[in-house]
């Protein structure tokens, strides 16, 4: 054959066909056939980073979600918390409370330890009426509210204003009523708990001014009265009531709580812890929206030496207090005491002092400890 005319295609031919061709000579088994090999990790690296990508996106919007939930509960507890700073700021707390000049033991009182019990508060409620000249005050209403957690209780203790005691940097017997005048309700509380060894250092004060003022923001209270009630309250206040259950607004209500004509003071206290129920009754029917709003505006008119995180507290278990099972007793209990005039003071309830208190503290702590 001639070299020029040789077939290049030939020998492609022929030594794809040799056993021996330098083609099949240099083949390694161990070599990558990169036309034909498929690096199955290379894949599967790239699937496991498409997934791990996923996955991280879905852990970053997790993340923000939870973040974003985060902070709105931070701003949403922050806001609740500076609005009930600023709720609490409105209260007055602008009297002066110190008990330990006060602190006496009275000659008729027994010398039994003050009890007291953590699962037990005590605070007195304090109804103040003006003097003649508009500006002196004196107690009209001393009422003791005791919240019992344990036993779900609240406990409702009228003070008579007219009950016969030593009262502490008075030089004689007199009054109940006497100490707000003398010392306001530091003198008040510490006068209870040094003649019937019961704890007392907390106190709510209204005048009844204010107090008609907050029985109108609660849309007046329904009351039951008899004849002899409505007749008194149509001739002094110039209402149109008749016997049975009436609907009173605030000047009428506070007139009901002080009439004393129709019975006695026994009588009047009786209708001012019923009033202090029926108000109960009413806040417990309100919603938050309503019961802000008469905060708002009531809490100007209330004086107190709550702090802001005993005010709290009670805002917090308010819900379940209100519906708790609620007693009522008065001071002097009945059969205890003897009525007399003092000369220079009036009409008194002169009281055995030691069976009232031993009745009191089985009242509010179910036992009477004289230790």
């Amino acid at each position: 054959m001639n070299r020029q005319n040789h077939d290049y295609r030939d020998d492609f031919y022929l030594s794809s066909k040799r056993p021996n061709s330098k083609r099949r000579k240099h083949y390694n088994p161990d070599e990558i056939d990169r036309y034909n090999y498929v690096d199955r990790d290379i894949y599967s690296s790239s699937s496991d980073k498409r997934r791990k990508g996923k996955k991280r996106r879905k852990k970053c919007g997790l993340k923000k979600i939870l973040t974003t939930a985060l902070c709105l509960i931070l701003i949403t507890f922050l806001g609740v918390f500076a609005y009930g700073k600023y709720m609490l700021s409105r209260l007055n707390r602008s009297e002066n409370i110190d008990t330990s000049k006060y602190i006496e033991q009275p000659a008729d009182a027994p010398a039994w330890e003050v009890m007291s019990d953590k699962k037990i508060n005590n605070i007195l409620l304090i109804g103040t009426d003006k003097g003649d000249d508009g500006n002196s005050s004196r107690s009209d209403t001393s009422m003791l509210v005791s919240i019992d957690k344990e036993n779900e209780t609240v406990r409702l203790v009228s003070f008579l204003r007219d009950l016969y005691l030593e009262i502490p940097t008075v030089d004689y017997k007199t009054k109940f009523n006497v100490a707000y005048a003398k010392g306001g309700a530091a003198l008040t509380m510490q006068t209870i708990e040094n003649n019937f060894r019961v704890n007392v250092d907390k106190y709510i004060s209204v005048d009844f001014e204010s107090f008609e003022q907050i029985i109108d923001k609660l849309g007046g209270l329904d009351i039951k009265m008899d004849k002899k009630l409505c007749d008194e309250e149509n001739k002094n206040m110039g209402s149109n009531l008749k016997p049975g259950v009436n609907h009173l607004n605030g000047k009428l209500t506070v007139y009901y709580t002080r009439i004393r004509n129709t019975d006695s003071d026994f009588g009047r206290t009786g209708r001012q812890r019923e009033v202090i129920e029926l108000i109960i009754q009413k806040i417990k029917k309100m919603n938050p929206v309503q019961i802000n709003s008469m905060m708002n505006e009531c809490f100007p008119l209330i004086k107190t030496n709550l702090t802001d995180s005993e005010f709290m507290y009670l805002a917090s278990i308010a819900g379940t207090v209100s519906k708790y099972d609620i007693e009522t007793m008065h001071i002097p209990n009945l059969n205890t005491y003897k009525e007399k005039r003092v000369k220079g003071i009036g009409a008194v309830l002169d009281l055995d002092l030691p069976k009232n208190c031993e009745m009191l503290r089985e009242f509010l702590y179910g036992k009477n400890n004289k230790q």
